[in-house]
């Protein structure tokens, strides 16, 4: 089933709302609610999610402490010596998709690493923003900035039109750290580090968990016509669930124009499927969720991390969400001492204090991932050694390095064939049952071996 746009102003914005659903797709949704509505969340340890900003530091209570980044001070050092300069490339200000929030997320963590961790060295880390609007030109103008404010690094948040800044980044030798990778350029080019397997780490998992797990013979593998979701789709679900012994494999591509959803997953339910895998997000996951229900869809539906946020499922409703299985780039279980459980309680505490109001639970925690990696690199480093050429020596010689709130990155060998950007493509998959998220995946799905084996 192919639906084609035709070449006009409405196919272009036809083309930015699947680079939108892209951007959702690979945005995973890692700080994630237990139940979409009733009383505070908690975490696996029974206490209680904070909601409120603290009246004192964010630190306070965790002095001492391992986190990712090295031991939590046990009291706030503020920062006070000459800035050391970051970039950070965004797409804000347009309806073609507006993603203010990992900016915002970023600023809260600059200001909490300045006020109460002391900065690198006691050097104040600086932000320096520049917002894309999809636009190549604008993206490229962008990356000229940050070679221009000769900052040491630039951090990504969502960019769909990198192929506009990746390729100056590239010929400035400027490491691109983080975000959500939404294109071929930032998952295959030499100067980007991501914390995150994107699209193709979700697909991986999806047809590994259905193949193994559920012992699938056929696999219905749905995704949009636009190239990073195709080839996530393709080159990594399909290959890995055939290569798996999956009898039958069927695919269904919809057009960038499609808005109806339920031709689509008719084509894919034909023929009964074992499990259905859905390459998209956004404003497509209420219709496919509510789609499966309506049309009686009993395989499991296998859906992207954005689509487990709490306003969809509440939206969605219960009949069309229960059963449903997500992958997310963090653990809901993780033991009450370790370094994901202090992350994510210093992540909650820092953005409710310095983030002005900003909701911790969304895509920001990605780029607030990304800020955090970044510092513990620097510190590492040491402040007056600190480079474009030392942070991109460090990350590519990463093995096995805690990653904030995530499972530990590796950049010294590529993780998934052809795209050796992906540092750290392992999933977690949870299933909504009961109004609550659940890990049925027994921890971290290991994508790299799945794709060293069976890809």
């Amino acid at each position: 089933m192919v639906i084609r746009a035709a070449r006009t102003r409405a196919a272009l914005v036809a083309f930015a709302l699947v680079a939108l659903a892209a951007a959702t797709t690979a945005a995973c949704t890692e700080t994630v609610q237990r139940s979409a509505a009733g009383p505070p969340p908690s975490n696996s340890t029974g206490a209680t999610i904070p909601t409120t900003a603290p009246d004192g530091p964010a630190i306070e209570g965790y002095g001492g402490q391992e986190a990712s980044f090295g031991t939590v001070p046990d009291e706030a050092v503020e920062a006070t010596g000459t800035p050391i300069r970051l970039g950070m490339i965004n797409q804000e200000d347009t309806p073609l998709g507006s993603f203010p929030e990992l900016r915002l997320t970023v600023e809260a963590g600059v200001e909490w690493i300045n006020t109460e961790l002391g900065g690198v060295d006691g050097h104040p880390l600086e932000l320096d923003a520049c917002i894309t609007n999809f636009s190549v030109e604008r993206s490229q103008a962008c990356a000229q900035q940050m070679v221009g404010d000769d900052v040491v690094a630039v951090l990504g948040g969502i960019d769909i039109t990198s192929n506009g800044s990746i390729p100056v980044l590239e010929q400035n030798d400027l490491p691109y750290v983080g975000g959500i990778p939404i294109n071929l350029d930032e998952e295959r080019s030499p100067i980007s580090f991501q914390f995150s397997g994107g699209t193709p780490g979700a697909f991986t998992a999806f047809a590994w968990y259905a193949a193994e797990v559920l012992h699938a013979e056929h696999i219905a593998v749905v995704y949009a016509e636009y190239p990073p979701i195709q080839t996530a789709a393709q080159d990594y679900g399909v290959t890995v669930a055939e290569n798996l012994g999956v009898d039958e494999v069927s695919e269904v591509a919809f057009g960038l124009s499609t808005t109806d959803f339920l031709p689509v997953l008719q084509e894919a339910n034909a023929g009964d499927p074992d499990a259905i895998l859905v390459g998209a997000a956004d404003t497509s996951c209420v219709p496919a969720m509510q789609g499966a229900r309506d049309l009686g869809i009993t395989a499991p539906l296998f859906l992207v991390g954005s689509c487990a946020a709490p306003s969809i499922i509440a939206e969605a409703g219960p009949e069309a969400t229960e059963g449903r299985i997500f992958n997310i780039e963090g653990r809901l279980e993780a033991a009450e001492d370790s370094t994901d459980a202090v992350d994510g309680a210093l992540y909650t505490l820092a953005v409710l204090k310095y983030g002005d109001g900003l909701n911790p639970v969304g895509a920001g925690t990605v780029s607030f991932r990304g800020l955090m990696n970044l510092y513990a690199v620097m510190t590492r480093i040491g402040a007056d050694e600190v480079s474009p050429a030392t942070i991109i020596d460090a990350l590519r010689s990463s093995e096995d390095v805690p990653s904030f709130n995530g499972y530990p990155y590796t950049c010294a060998t590529p993780q998934v064939p052809g795209l050796p950007s992906l540092c750290a493509p392992e999933q977690v998959l949870v299933e909504q049952r009961d109004g609550n998220l659940h890990e049925v995946s027994d921890g971290w799905v290991p994508v790299p071996e799945i794709l060293a084996d069976h890809g």
